[in-house]
């Protein structure tokens, strides 16, 4: 049994709508479960979308179904459109926003939306330290890279070494293994006790966790990346899958997390990344990002340097453009992951100097 989620976009807007349709139980004998439904500005339109999850595979008839209805209600003016069709859960955006704000260790935010902002993890002097710990790495990076592989252009080739990579047009990530930037992280962010004890609530016993540590920065004229997960839902794991009768499988437990620390203020003009909410509960929305951006279920991480915004390895997201003219975008990234996974896709094993 396959079941499809359906997005119905409805003009012009009623609130009343909801109402009228949640008593359609069954299209032509096929049982449908109307799951949420969201206001949305569509182009200067006030839009009424719902969510349909059913065996139904012919979206045309129902999207038909749907404004019959409607029309026959509230008139003819009431119009309909067929936005997605989905062969997974999909989370229309809620009426009251996001808020992923960590509270106590009990906060839920990674499990159920796939992320988690704590505020204020480094102050501002330890940022500028750890700045300055990157930017020295940064640099050395490069000049090696220039020295060793001249017929590279950075910010331009796509390139891949043992340590660091590009991941898009003026985008990097570069490997941080000097014992200096690692013992501070160490220090101030790993045996810190938020730090601490959201690991434990959501990754499980510190013994079983090790981490990646890595500097993501974003030069100006850095592109939108693709929609993506870091991170496959792994084989034999469960997605949080649903049928008609209700949910039937609970999402697996996340085998990575990753926490992204911003060294300078993550705003519109230097970018930030953009976050797809809850897209971790299905492997089946690869591909789909753009459906985040049309029904508006985005979450930008516009976060203040020495903020911690975590999430699940699973979960939807894509780093924005660099519009600025003059600033770098630099992220601290620390790759918190069960000891039995290997992460093989970040960097190979070929050095910047050859041998």
């Amino acid at each position: 049994m396959v079941m499809y989620c359906f997005l119905i976009g409805i003009v012009p807007f009623n609130l009343d709508y909801w109402e009228t349709l949640r008593q359609i139980q069954t299209i032509k004998d096929v049982t449908v479960d109307w799951r949420s439904n969201a206001e949305i500005d569509d182009d200067g339109v006030n839009t009424f979308v719902v969510s349909i999850v059913t065996e139904m595979s012919d979206p045309t008839l129902l999207e038909e179904h749907v404004r019959e209805c409607l029309q026959s209600e509230y008139g003819e003016q009431v119009k309909t459109e067929l936005w997605a069709s989905v062969p997974a859960p999909i989370e229309l955006k809620p009426k009251e926003g996001y808020e992923f704000s960590f509270r106590n260790e009990h906060d839920d935010h990674l499990r159920e939306w796939g992320i988690m902002v704590q505020e204020k993890l480094l102050d501002r002097e330890r940022v500028d330290e750890l700045r300055l710990l990157v930017d020295k790495t940064m640099e050395q990076v490069e000049q090696t890279l220039t020295t060793y592989r001249p017929n590279i252009k950075i910010g331009k080739d796509n390139f891949n070494f043992r340590e660091i990579a590009s991941r898009n047009l003026e985008r990097f990530d570069l490997r941080v293994t000097d014992h200096e930037t690692c013992d501070f992280v160490q220090k101030y962010v790993m045996d810190h006790p938020a730090v601490k004890s959201a690991l434990h609530h959501n990754l499980g016993d510190e013994n079983d966790i090790n981490f990646d540590l890595s500097l993501v920065y974003s030069k100006p004229g850095a592109c939108a990346q693709g929609w993506h997960a870091d991170g496959d839902h792994q084989k034999g794991g469960s997605d949080a899958g649903w049928t008609i009768d209700g949910w039937k499988t609970q999402l697996s437990n996340p085998y990575a997390i990753c926490l992204f620390i911003p060294l300078i203020d993550l705003n519109d003009e230097v970018g930030l990344t953009q976050f797809w909410p809850k897209s971790h509960y299905s492997r089946h929305l690869a591909g789909f990002g753009k459906v985040a951006e049309l029904i508006q279920s985005t979450f930008d991480g516009k976060c203040a340097a020495g903020d911690a915004l975590w999430y699940d390895y699973r979960l939807m997201h894509r780093g924005m453009p660099n519009r600025s003219k003059d600033t770098i975008r630099p992220v601290l990234q620390v790759i918190f992951k069960k000891k039995w996974y290997i992460e093989k896709s970040n960097f190979t094993e070929e050095s910047i100097i050859p041998l």
